[in-house]
């Protein structure tokens, strides 16, 4: 698929507007942390890291230093640029023909979608009867102690986890003893600390008991059927369907235009000749490349000179400079598209914008002055003049 991705920061857009939060993820490392090993550690220390470099992160700049508006006018288009002078598009590019077996969806890939949805809803059976065997994945709740003394984080609080049975990923043979016992059994198992242990000092090389209690083993996972019932109480709210039938029917009709969309974009952009890419064009696709990074990593909650560490890049310029084919493709798709839209003389308005960001990241016209402040209106137009683009070319592509 060569379409260019219209809501690549649409992704920054839902963050700004939803938040980020990791405070989840560090708890489970937590609860887990003391009876595990280096997984554990190293579970609780990114925890800790992660926080400290998102506050660090959040303080040193927002989304609104990303300059995902600079270099483009206020219409949206490259600035200085006039793409008509660099693209040629196809001359059918207004009623591109599209083959019959790219308009329709087939009744295997309908269900394989089918599937898929069911596949979420599958649920494992909770087995009570039977002993705990080697290998079986068991639900078990555990209190750790230490010369009968509790210790933080030595405990699942009730919760439940599910383990595998005779795993090495616990401390010493935790996950061993286990084995043989039922469900509804509360019984010790003894375990020795590591030394040096790093997630909690104090505990290396001692001595503990965890209180085990194991709640039930995962048996064969059970798919629901698919029925009209199960359809209007569990798809109804989200998709609007009621029966089996309108949900195949939704499916048929989704898995087609994606099908079309995806052979009209390609035809536009494979026929297309651009003849150069402009400097100004390639600077903002850099920019705009850098801030899908810094976007991901406010919503992973670690500061982007982290990201780049972590992807194995020393600055931006290194990043850049790796990228430059992907850079170069995106620069010239985002100068097909946007070469469709000026030669059909598209004004991009607020309501265009709010039609399309409400659809893509949740905008009401509430949120549009900060959105527009924080991105600036001429990103925002850009996005949405990519996308009316290709909605142009869909609607007016034609069914072979």
């Amino acid at each position: 698929m060569k379409k260019l991705t219209s809501v690549l920061l649409a992704l920054a857009l839902c963050a700004a507007l939803a938040g980020c939060a990791n405070g989840a993820s560090s708890a489970s490392g937590s609860a887990s942390g003391s009876a595990s090993g280096s997984e554990a550690q190293s579970a609780s220390a990114s925890a800790s890291a992660s926080q400290a470099e998102s506050d660090s992160a959040e303080a040193a700049e927002t989304p609104a230093d990303w300059g995902l508006s600079d270099g483009l006018s206020e219409d949206g288009t490259y600035e200085g640029v006039d793409v008509l002078e660099y693209v040629t598009l196809p001359e059918d590019y207004a009623a591109i023909p599209v083959p019959a077996e790219n308009c329709t969806a087939s009744d295997e890939e309908v269900q394989e979608q089918v599937d898929t949805i069911l596949a979420n809803y599958a649920e494992a059976e909770h087995l009570t009867d039977v002993a705990v065997e080697d290998g079986d994945t068991v639900n078990i709740d555990y209190v750790g102690s230490v010369d009968g003394e509790e210790f933080d984080g030595g405990s699942t609080n009730g919760a439940g986890t599910d383990v595998v049975a005779g795993a090495a990923n616990y401390i010493d043979d935790f996950l061993t003893q286990i084995i043989g016992h039922k469900p509804g059994e509360t019984f010790d198992v003894n375990v020795t600390f590591p030394d040096p242990y790093e997630n909690n000092p104090d505990l290396a090389g001692k001595d503990a008991v965890f209180e085990t209690t194991i709640n039930y083993v995962h048996g064969e996972t059970i798919t629901p059927e698919l029925t009209d019932e199960f359809v209007a109480e569990n798809l109804k709210e989200a998709n609007g369907w009621s029966t089996v039938d309108e949900m195949r029917a939704e499916i048929a009709e989704a898995l087609a235009t994606s099908k079309k969309s995806d052979y009209v974009w390609s035809y536009v952009l494979d026929n297309a000749e651009v003849s150069e890419i402009p400097q100004a064009v390639t600077d903002y696709e850099n920019t705009h490349m850098l801030a899908s990074y810094r976007a991901n990593a406010s919503m992973y909650g670690i500061s982007f000179e982290d990201m780049l560490t972590m992807m194995g890049y020393d600055s931006e310029d290194a990043l850049i400079e790796a990228s430059a084919d992907t850079i170069a493709e995106q620069a010239r798709q985002g100068m097909v598209f946007q070469a469709v839209s000026v030669r059909e003389g598209m004004e991009i308005t607020k309501d265009d914008v709010l039609d399309y960001f409400a659809a893509s990241a949740g905008m009401t016209e509430d949120m549009y002055d900060q959105m527009a402040e924080v991105y600036g209106e001429p990103y925002l137009k850009l996005m949405t003049r990519v996308y009316l683009a290709q909605e142009f070319l869909l609607e007016h592509s034609v069914e072979g």
